[in-house]
């Protein structure tokens, strides 16, 4: 039996191409004393400036293919600035907009109960 293109038990793959690399010149090499960074140096994010004015209970108004991608750049953001009392809620289509537009909301989260309270004994 012939293997066919379409069919889907063809197990085979294509040969990959080869990855074509430059040439190194020893010349272009220099050794130097620079010591190794102590931690990986993380610029800004591209959102950082929008998120550090917003409020908990605003929202981002965007495109609905865009709540995702918005979303988890809040949710990281969030993380990398270690702000436990906040979440974040996307809604890619928001029954109450007219404009057809998705929502990304930054949340307060109220602390537990058996956090604001020691225990008495």
């Amino acid at each position: 039996m012939i293997a066919k293109a379409n069919d889907p038990f063809n197990t085979t793959k294509p040969r990959a191409k080869s990855v074509q690399r430059s040439t190194i010149h020893v010349e272009d090499l220099e050794v130097a004393d620079d010591p190794p960074p102590q931690k990986r140096s993380m610029g800004p994010g591209r959102y950082d400036e929008l998120f550090e004015s917003m409020k908990p209970g605003q929202c981002i108004k965007c495109e609905p293919e865009h709540t995702g991608a918005i979303g988890n750049a809040l949710r990281n953001w969030i993380k990398r600035k270690r702000k436990k009392n906040l979440a974040v809620q996307a809604a890619s289509h928001y029954p109450a907009c007219k404009d057809k537009l998705g929502r990304v909301w930054l949340v307060a989260v109220p602390e537990p109960a058996s956090a604001k309270q020691p225990l008495k004994r």
